[in-house]
């Protein structure tokens, strides 16, 4: 076949496909779409614009009311723990007076003229009428018969006159002191509380074991948002997971919230929003006395709280007010009673006017007086007290320090100050140059003739300040002048 022939019959393949095509098209032109643009709805778009116009305006105006009111009370709401602004702590300065009581007690309430009048012991003597001569009291016992009481002679004019007539007290009179003693004691638990942290409870033996864990402690007040708890920290192993429980039984969830290192006295807070209102009608704060009064040595006192190792109450008299224990930049007062009570005691001293005059502390007993009571005086912690309530830290020097009374200066011919004993390591004080036997007399321009002077100096200063120290250090028979210039530091917990 020649190339004529060929290119004639392609030509006529392709005109043959393009007919068969051409069929095929005509086939589907019942199903053929002419896609046309939609013409423009110019008033329902203007209608649109408008609407989301409005509604991003209603939702922006929304926004900016949310931010201005809302978001303040939501975001104090979230960090109100940071941002409170919380009342300062101040516990009150009550002072003991020394004063004679008479004590009126009224044995029959339908004749008030039936009194007892105790004569104060100062104003008493032998030769008066209502003491017995040792004699007359001999023959009342061999006779086995009571002194018949001695009426008061009663001026004979017309104006009443009240009469007083001694009676003898008797067994029951006793009873009913002990009932009111007990009374007062139910009184103060008010202000008490069980602080306990929660164990594994496979690591009891025995369910007494559950003291271990647990400690009485007291109501300081409140700061406007958290119920403020004072308690020795020593048993509170983990602050994580602390319990505690009020006097009428309801318990709650409370927090560390400062801790002293040197007494391990810490206060631990609960928030008032967790309390109920129930609860709050049946505590109160304690009520704090003085343990400095010089009338408190020989005075009554109760041990309420675990004075035993459980929840109990024991009788006493404080036996020394005079004693000390010396810590890093503090001189604390230790009290003693004969109060016979476990090693593991916890809770207050109270007067009987139900004043806490001391915190129970265990770890300063002398060798084999360890089951007797011993307590840090109220007066001489209260600022520490304070000063934890309020979460203020405390400027540290790193001293221990011991006080030159003006005996001992005369006696061993020392000048009065306050007696360096040891210097902490790693101390501000240490760093400054001071040193065990030195004598501090100045710091800035308050002069430092006792530890309470030492005391209220450093605990009006901050952390970071700077403290002028002036000092004597002994040089052969004389002392020497010397100044320091001490960077307070932060006591580390």
């Amino acid at each position: 076949m020649s190339d004529k022939e060929k290119t004639e019959e392609k030509k006529a393949e392709e005109n043959k496909e393009e007919k068969a095509g051409r069929q095929e098209a005509s086939d589907y032109d019942f199903i053929r779409e002419q896609i046309r643009e939609r013409p423009v709805n110019r008033a329902k778009l203007l209608r649109r614009f408008i609407l989301t116009a409005g509604m991003a305006l209603v939702f922006g105006l929304v926004a900016c009311l949310t931010i201005l009111f809302i978001e303040p009370k939501l975001s104090r709401w979230l960090n109100a723990d940071e941002e409170m602004e919380l009342k300062s702590v101040e516990l009150p300065e009550n002072t003991e007076e020394e004063e004679v009581y008479s004590v009126h007690v009224m044995p029959d309430e339908e004749d008030p003229e039936q009194l007892v009048i105790e004569t104060p012991i100062k104003q008493m003597s032998l030769n008066d009428e209502d003491v017995l001569s040792a004699n007359q009291a001999e023959e009342n016992v061999s006779a086995n018969k009571t002194p018949e009481p001695t009426p008061t002679p009663v001026p004979e004019d017309n104006e009443p006159k009240i009469v007083y007539e001694q009676v003898p007290l008797e067994l029951e009179d006793y009873r009913q002191l002990y009932r009111k003693m007990y009374a007062l004691s139910k009184e103060v638990s008010k202000s008490l509380v069980t602080v306990s942290v929660s164990p594994d409870i496979t690591e009891w033996n025995n369910v007494a074991e559950a003291s271990a864990y647990q400690t009485v402690g007291m109501i300081v007040g409140e700061n406007g948002y958290e119920l403020l708890i004072l308690a020795d920290s020593e048993k509170l192993t983990d602050p994580e997971n602390l319990n505690v429980r009020f006097a009428d039984g309801s318990r709650g969830k409370v927090v560390l919230k400062a801790l002293d290192p040197d007494t391990e006295l810490a206060v631990y807070a609960m928030k008032l929003s967790d309390i109920s209102d129930a609860t709050r009608e049946n505590i109160m704060a304690a009520t704090l006395g003085s343990s400095y009064s010089s009338s408190i040595l020989g005075n009554a006192v109760m041990a309420v709280g675990n004075p035993l190792g459980v929840s109990s109450i024991c009788y006493g008299a404080v036996t020394s007010a005079s004693r000390v224990v010396s810590m890093s930049d503090a001189s604390y007062q230790l009290m003693t009673t004969d109060i016979f009570g476990s090693e593991d005691a916890s809770g207050v001293i109270v007067n009987i006017r139900g004043q806490v005059t001391g915190i129970i502390c265990t770890g300063h007993n002398d060798p084999g007086m360890e089951n007797m009571i011993y307590a840090y005086g109220i007066s001489s912690i209260r600022k520490l007290i304070e000063d934890l309530s309020n979460g203020r830290e405390r400027a540290w020097m790193g001293l221990e320090i011991a006080e030159i009374t003006q005996e001992l200066s005369q006696d061993l011919g020392l000048p009065q100050g306050v007696y360096i004993d040891q210097v902490e390591m790693d101390s501000p004080a240490l760093a400054a140059g001071l040193a065990k036997g030195d004598i501090i007399v100045k710091i800035g321009d308050v002069t430092i003739s006792s530890v309470n002077d030492y005391m209220n100096t450093l605990q009006s200063m901050d952390p970071g300040m700077t403290a002028q120290v002036g000092y004597l250090r002994s040089a052969g028979a004389e002392y020497k002048s010397m100044e320091a210039e001490v960077t307070l530091g932060k006591r580390e917990e």
